[in-house]
């Protein structure tokens, strides 16, 4: 009796840990530019929600671009999560935070926010009936209502916005007066983990932004010209290449993969030559560069945290590789200390042919060292095509002997 008691209560014990785990709240916040940076924001977030977790996306924003607005969308259809959106005072959820608003699902508004305004810029047509649609769509998969559907297409066409009192008349929001008040609405967890930018999300905001992506674009391509003009490897490719694919992911058109695998390659691409020609070029320590920030990006977008095997195994393996490109840079460093030998010391000694009759008192020109030289004779005249030694240097003359051939 006593076993089976306590076989009980561990079972639940068990259930009760496995409800806590699979209705965790995770919160992201989007308070400012939506951008490329704010999908790689929401695109971590989602994958931290586990199965019956739930999603808030605290948003408090102007809008954005519509790429992004649309990856973000995108992201939370195909996940098929539980997903609500919370507009805090006097905050807002204005044009593409508006579309991600209505991707989001049920709509939560405080006191004295505002939704739509999402009439795009430039405003033709044929932009303004794709995001017509677009709202339209995610509309209706939220609202069942065709009046409701109808009034959502107008926070494009017409650029309507409205207060939460509005919203909450016309069934898009829900009024609330805090984000608790939504949670115990919900009945929901007060929120695991809250995402917010971080550096990385910081630099692609900027790299998304359209002057930095197309100037981006611009040198890149100039600079994989230039390294196809130029003889030899010089670098400028691999600089070009991350150039394009950064702009590339700005734009939206590639995914994060293929610029975690960009950095990838070309890492080892700069290694590869570091080995091939050892030395203080640069490449190496380039190449560490880019590896360690694309592990970064790999370990950065996991849906689960970061272990301590993983990090020490990472680190161990960058710090060898570190240590043996510190050796490399070390020989190199001292080969480059060693005394290089004059020229003087090179030329003398050294043997030649005279190409035209060299005199001691007129100089003629002899082939030494694969260089043609002005010469005086030091031992009467020479004629042209006789070997001779190089005896003295003095400035930019050679003093030169007939050489004496064994009999």
């Amino acid at each position: 009796m006593v076993v089976k008691l306590g076989l009980a209560m561990a079972i639940a014990v068990l259930a009760l840990v496995a409800l806590q785990i699979y209705s965790q709240t995770v919160m992201v916040e989007v308070v400012d530019t939506v951008d490329g940076g704010t999908v790689s924001l929401v695109r971590r977030a989602v994958e931290r929600v586990p199965p019956g977790g739930l999603l808030v996306l605290y948003i408090n924003s102007y809008g954005g671009y519509l790429a992004s607005a649309d990856s973000i969308a995108e992201i939370l259809v195909s996940r098929n999560l539980e997903c609500v959106v919370y507009v805090p005072p006097g905050g807002k959820a204005l044009s593409a935070a508006a579309l991600i608003s209505i991707a989001c699902g049920r709509i939560y508004m405080a006191p004295g926010s505002v939704i739509g305004a999402a009439k795009p810029y430039p405003d033709d047509p044929k932009t303004v009936n794709y995001v017509a649609s677009r709202f339209k769509s995610l509309a209706s998969r939220v609202f069942k209502n065709e009046t409701v559907v109808g009034v959502v297409v107008r926070f494009v066409t017409d650029s309507l916005s409205l207060t939460d009192t509005e919203a909450e008349e016309l069934g898009i929001a829900r009024r609330v007066s805090s984000l608790d008040e939504l949670l115990d609405d919900l009945k929901a967890p007060r929120p695991a983990e809250v995402f917010s930018k971080d550096i990385w999300d910081r630099i692609l905001s900027i790299i998304s932004d359209p002057l930095i992506y197309s100037i981006a674009l611009t040198i890149g391509t100039f600079l994989i010209i230039a390294e196809v003009l130029v003889t030899g490897f010089q670098g400028y490719v691999i600089a070009g290449v991350l150039l394009l694919a950064a702009a590339l992911y700005g734009m939206s058109l590639i995914p994060p993969d293929i610029l975690v695998l960009a950095l990838m390659v070309s890492s080892a691409i700069l290694v590869l030559v570091e080995f091939l020609n050892p030395g203080i070029q640069g490449f190496g320590i380039a190449g560490m560069v880019l590896l360690a920030l694309g592990i970064y990006m790999v370990l950065r977008g996991r849906p689960v945290p970061i272990g301590e095997s993983v990090v020490v195994g990472v680190a161990t393996a960058l710090g060898v590789l570190g240590v043996f490109f510190g050796f490399i840079i070390y020989k190199a460093t001292q080969a480059a200390r060693l005394r290089k030998p004059r020229l003087v010391d090179v030329l003398l000694g050294a043997e030649g042919i005279a190409k035209t009759d060299i005199k001691p008192s007129t100089p003629g020109v002899v082939h030494v060292l694969g260089e043609d030289w002005s010469a005086y004779s030091l031992s009467g005249e020479i004629p042209a095509g006789s070997k001779v030694v190089v005896k003295e240097v003095r400035g930019l003359f050679l003093y030169v002997e007939r050489k004496v051939e064994a009999s």
